[in-house]
């Protein structure tokens, strides 16, 4: 089984045969995801709906006003970018000439902008995905526990749902379309533990890796539960929204140099797409991409 499947990115990871058993779980959960995305979609969804790809996990919050230069559009973006901070705060990030861009602070949606889902499972990126979409369309962005206080006044809601770390929050029936960030259980899996044993330890999140032998007890214990959890999340995401309502994409491809920027296009246009966002021009969202990821 390699992953992401064929017609995404032409890299691929292939599971190891150390363990039969987990290994055919492993394998089984890559098939269901992978055939649950097919399924679900009609021959009206576009090649972006179909992006699969996913890596890190995520940066710092960005500084309130960046200025970035053009970025060449050869997909090979380079990510050491100079920033020049800017000398006033704008409103939203803002296209400058040629493809460069200026990130700021987000502010409030207006009243009656649409919300949108950004579902992924523990280890996929989220707190990535939450500055770039901020980045993106200059707006808020908020989770599934309101921990920053902004109830349904944001762009996109988080939800880790239904893994048991996730809710749907009490406006539920009124999101209508989700975008889902998937990536591979052998990366992402391991990635969660690692924010498990930072929370257990009292240590900065995203600041270093488990112990070898911390991660094999936790993995004997609860891989089986998680890769359940895994299959019942990518499931529930592809049966709730039709196609035209929902975005897949993969951490793979969000954070992989070649493309990354390519698939940050396909977020921006969904977002887009939702009733009061406009996102950044998109000859610079490469550019938006670049500094966030």
């Amino acid at each position: 089984i390699f992953w992401p499947p064929r017609g995404s990115v032409e890299r691929t990871t292939m599971i190891p045969a150390s363990k039969p058993s987990r290994t055919t779980l492993l394998s089984i959960l890559a098939i269901c995801g992978t055939i649950a995305i097919y399924r679900h979609s009609s021959l009206h969804s576009t090649p972006d709906q179909h992006v699969m790809d996913a890596m890190t996990l995520a940066s710092l919050p960005l500084h309130p006003s960046i200025e970035i230069p053009s970025i060449p559009s050869n997909h090979n973006t380079p990510r050491d970018h100079h920033l020049v901070p800017s000398a006033s705060h704008r409103r939203l990030s803002v296209a400058l000439p040629d493809g460069g861009c200026q990130i700021t602070w987000p502010e409030k949606p207006a009243p009656g902008t649409a919300v949108t889902y950004a579902a992924s499972y523990p280890g996929c990126g989220a707190r990535m995905t939450w500055n770039l979409v901020e980045a993106l369309t200059g707006l808020w962005t908020g989770d599934d526990w309101n921990n920053n206080g902004r109830g349904r006044d944001v762009v996109t809601v988080k939800t880790h749902y239904p893994q048991s770390n996730g809710i749907l929050v009490d406006f539920d029936d009124d999101i209508k379309r989700a975008f889902v960030v998937v990536r591979n259980p052998l990366k992402s899996i391991p990635s969660f533990f690692n924010h498990i044993f930072e929370m257990r330890n009292h240590l900065p999140v995203h600041s270093q890796r488990a112990p070898v032998d911390e991660w094999v007890k936790w993995r004997d214990h609860y891989l089986d539960i998680e890769i359940d959890e895994y299959k019942k999340f990518m499931f529930y995401w592809m049966d709730r929204y039709t196609p035209e309502n929902r975005l897949v994409i993969t951490y793979e491809g969000l954070t992989d140099d070649l493309i990354g920027g390519e698939v940050t296009k396909s977020l921006a246009r969904f977002l887009g797409e939702a009733e009061g966002v406009n996102p950044i021009a998109e000859e610079s969202v490469p550019c938006v991409w670049g500094v966030v990821v």
